[in-house]
Formats: structure tokens, sequence, C-alpha cells
């Protein structure tokens, strides 16, 4: 597989992700048309609503694009997103920044094809696979403490997993760290297009600092290896990048997202 293959790999596991995000809840919108995807949730947090290009053409029509986009969005009355590929969107992202988009992330796209080390958790903790809705609960009330300790905010959690029998499918896997018992830490896998691709990995506060996130990671992404996948990519928080490189990913592009507040 070339290079070129795991990035289009990655791109459309990304855009995977956003459609199953958008599809969590019955009031989700999907559009898609000449390779731009849009999509909405129930929330008026703009990173919830994300639109992402996914042409291969070398000279794409940027202000087509973002008029698109724009108008998409305008009508929902909706303040939105936009994921850059690094690799591909050049001018669509000279266009963001010329439109005064604010930069959420520049998150390295990273990716293992090798199978993780795996972490010794400390005593009392445990991990579980998640494949009850009770599960799923948990992994929403831990992604709610650990996203909103980094900004956003917990009635955005608490929109995107209002519907959590929605996310028992078998294209995605869950896992949850426990501590005595309580839900403290946890990652996602979301299978697609013969790769996998990981999100929403998160760690309450009152826990980190044990390598619980990472025994989180190695657990899906190897459990994801076990499972065929060609390999295995992540976007990455200026946070998490230096411990999954660490671990063993390997930046391979960058995901940058811009943000527009205003409808």
């Amino acid at each position: 597989m070339t290079n070129e293959d795991r990035i289009r790999l990655s791109d459309l596991n990304l855009a995977e992700y956003l459609r199953e995000t958008a599809r969590w809840n019955k009031g989700g919108e999907v559009h898609e048309k000449d390779d731009l995807l849009l999509t909405m949730g129930l929330s008026r947090f703009p990173t919830t609503s994300a639109a992402m290009n996914l042409s291969n053409a070398k000279h794409d029509d940027a202000r087509d694009i973002w008029e698109r986009v724009r108008s998409f969005y305008r009508e929902r009355k909706t303040p939105f997103c936009i994921h850059i590929r690094r690799h591909a969107d050049a001018t669509l992202e000279a266009l963001c920044l010329s439109e005064k988009m604010t930069v959420v992330s520049d998150s390295p796209g990273m990716i293992t094809e090798r199978p993780l080390q795996a972490s010794m958790l400390p005593a009392g903790v445990e991990i579980r696979r998640i494949d009850s809705v009770a599960g799923v609960v948990d992994f929403r009330a831990i992604t709610i403490a650990s996203f909103e300790s980094l900004g956003m905010p917990a009635f955005v959690g608490e929109k995107i997993f209002a519907t959590p029998e929605r996310l028992l499918q078998p294209h995605i896997d869950m896992v949850a760290a426990y501590d005595q018992g309580l839900p403290v830490s946890a990652a996602m896998v979301i299978h697609s297009h013969s790769i996998a691709g990981i999100y929403w990995v998160g760690t309450v506060p009152a826990a980190r600092g044990r390598g619980l996130g990472e025994a989180c990671v190695s657990e899906v992404a190897n459990e994801a290896l076990r499972r065929g996948a060609a390999f295995v990519v992540l976007q990455a928080t200026k946070f998490g990048a230096p411990l999954y490189r660490r671990m063993g990913f390997e930046e391979i592009t960058r995901y940058p997202w811009y943000m527009r507040q205003d409808k």
C-alpha cells in the first residue's frame, strides 16, 4: 500500500466518523454531493456541524466549495466547522483563513500498522468492552467530563450521545477503564474502508497521569488489527500527539479544523 493510499483511507475514515456522529441522533443530518460532505448535529456548538471536501481533484474551486458550505449552514441558522486535509485542500484552507475562520486545532493524522504494547494497569483498574446501553452511558459520562476540561461544554456531549443505543453497532468498538468500579477512561474505534479510526479518547481529570488513556487506545487499536484492519488512524490533539508518537503512531498528514461562529 502506498502512502497516498494510506492518506486517502484516513480521509475516508474521518468522513465516516463525521457521518456517524450525525447518525447518533434522530435529528442529525448527512448531505453529500459532488464530493462535499455536510453534516449537522443537534447541538448549536460549531464543531458538531461539520463539512469536509473529499475531492481528489488537483484544482478544486475553493470559492464554490465555501459558498456551498456557507449556504447549507446559513439555511439552518447554525455555526459550523470545516475539516481540512492539508495534503489536498491548500486553496480551501487559504480561503478559510481569508474568511477569518477560527482555527480549532491543527491535528496530526497519525497511523500504526503494528500492534501496540499493552500497558500494565494499576491495581483496581480493569478495561471492559462496551456492549450495552448502560456501558454507552458510562462512556458518555467519561467523555463529557474529560472534554469539558478541554473546552467542550457539557451540553455538547449530552447532545452528541443523547441516544446511546444508536452507538451499539458492529463497526463501532468502545472500551472503558473502570477504577474500583467507577468509569474513568475510554476510547472508541470506527471501522470503515478496510481500516479503523480512533475517536473520543478521554480520561476524567481526577484519573489522569496513570496511563489509562494509553491503555484504552492500545486495547481498541490492537483489537482492530486483530479484526483485520490494514492500519489504525487517529487525529491527535496537541496534548495527545506526544503520547501517540511514543506509543508508535507515525504522522502522515494534518487535519486542521476551522470554525465559523456566525450564522
